[in-house]
């Protein structure tokens, strides 16, 4: 009830103000009133308008002010810049022909460094090979039988052995309180020499003879030129012609044949003490004042006859050889009847040894040895036909140690060679 109250209080309040304005439009007072409001508000906004014009008219010619000012102030900018790209064009055109200067003086200089670099190699080069030869040449100085193969016998320089030993500031020989070691009394040849009394015992007849005598020997060796001369008759047979004599003893054939102890004493010197045949048939002639003069043919017979005589030692000895668990072998150069020779040596640890001489060296030079056939552990140097035979194979220490003892010498700047000879 209340709600419908008020709205219709509200639609007759609404009703009043419509009827109200139908009057005043009917009356003509709003048009008036909407006039003189819209000429109000023209007048205002021409106000703006004009004030606006002004505003635009004061811009624009702020604008063609501003706008010259920047054109003055472009040229301005511009002919500086155009000042500024020129000099810098010359600058650029001199830093242009600067660089080129530059690139062709790098281009020489490199071209320079590269042939001192060239240089330089080639002098290193010719320097690393000058200190190889270098080395290699006093490391040939350096090498003698210690270090390398080369024989005493041939060695240039031969080292003092130096005693390691401590002075003890004692005379040498023997010393007070020890017994001595006499040398061994010989049984004189000939009757003793009874020597005179000095002429003091003579002169003075206070010395009397007292039973003590001093003995002293003097021995000598002589070689004795010992000469059997044999003589047989011939006899003759009348009736069959036929000649015989006594049979001469064995070994005398020729008409001078030598014994045993000549041919004993050669062929000591020429094996045993390794002197040539010419030398021992001298030897043997001065002993005997040019009395002997032996052919070498005979000498070279003696090494014959020895080997005959020794065959089934020798057999014994390569069989001994084939069979011992461990065989050394290493080859030489030596001299065979006059002429050069590879010696093959074949020994076994118990002290059993061969040689043999031949023409060659490698497979050739193996054949007939004992290493031909071996099977055990072969012990040899870095020789390569070695390897090609035994089972397994040791390098000789002697020669390591040789090589080790050159690397010491020779390149002290290295230190495993010293610790790897302790080790061996």
């Amino acid at each position: 009830m209340n709600a419908s109250f008020e709205y219709t209080t509200t639609l007759e309040y609404r009703l009043k103000a419509a009827n109200a304005q139908i009057c005043a439009f009917k009356s003509g007072e709003i048009y008036v009133r909407m006039q003189e409001e819209y000429l109000k508000e023209l007048r205002s906004l021409e106000r703006e308008i004009r004030k606006l014009k002004d505003e635009l008219s004061r811009a624009r010619s702020e604008t063609v002010s501003v706008r010259n000012q920047w054109f003055e102030i472009f040229e301005e900018l511009q002919k500086e810049c155009e000042r500024k790209l020129s000099a810098l064009r010359k600058e650029l055109e001199r830093m242009e022909r600067r660089a080129i200067k530059a690139e062709r003086q790098r281009d020489a200089a490199l071209d320079k460094a590269t042939r001192q670099r060239h240089k330089i190699y080639g002098l290193e080069t010719a320097l690393e090979e000058e200190k190889g030869r270098n080395l290699k040449l006093r490391a040939q100085i350096n090498r003698d039988y210690e270090n390398s193969s080369i024989p005493s016998s041939k060695t240039l320089r031969r080292k003092k052995i130096s005693n390691g030993r401590e002075k003890s500031g004692r005379k040498p020989g023997a010393q007070p309180g020890h017994p001595g070691h006499g040398r061994k009394k010989q049984i004189p040849a000939t009757d003793p020499v009874l020597l005179p009394p000095p002429w003091e015992v003579l002169e003075d007849p206070d010395f009397k003879k007292t039973s003590k005598t001093i003995v002293k020997q003097l021995v000598n060796i002589r070689t004795i030129l010992e000469v059997t001369e044999y003589h047989a008759d011939v006899y003759y047979n009348s009736k069959t012609g036929e000649r015989i004599h006594a049979e001469f003893p064995p070994g005398v054939v020729d008409e001078v044949n030598y014994g045993g102890s000549v041919k004993a004493f050669l062929f000591l010197l020429n094996n045993d003490c390794c002197t040539s045949i010419d030398k021992s048939r001298k030897f043997l002639s001065d002993l005997t004042d040019g009395r002997l003069s032996i052919s070498k043919g005979m000498v070279n017979k003696l090494g014959r006859e020895f080997a005959k005589k020794t065959e089934q030692e020798r057999k014994a000895t390569f069989a001994d050889l084939l069979l011992s668990p461990v065989l050394h072998t290493d080859c030489t150069n030596a001299r065979e009847n006059g002429k050069n020779a590879y010696v093959f040596v074949c020994a076994a640890p118990d002290g059993k040894a061969m040689y043999f001489a031949r023409r060659k060296k490698g497979y050739e030079g193996v054949k007939g040895t004992p290493v031909e056939d071996y099977q055990g552990i072969l012990v040899h140097d870095h020789e390569k036909t070695f390897y090609n035979y035994g089972a397994q194979h040791q390098e000789c220490l002697a020669h390591v140690l040789r090589y080790l003892k050159d690397s010491i010498d020779n390149e002290a700047d290295r230190t495993w060679n010293k610790e790897m000879r302790a080790l061996v």
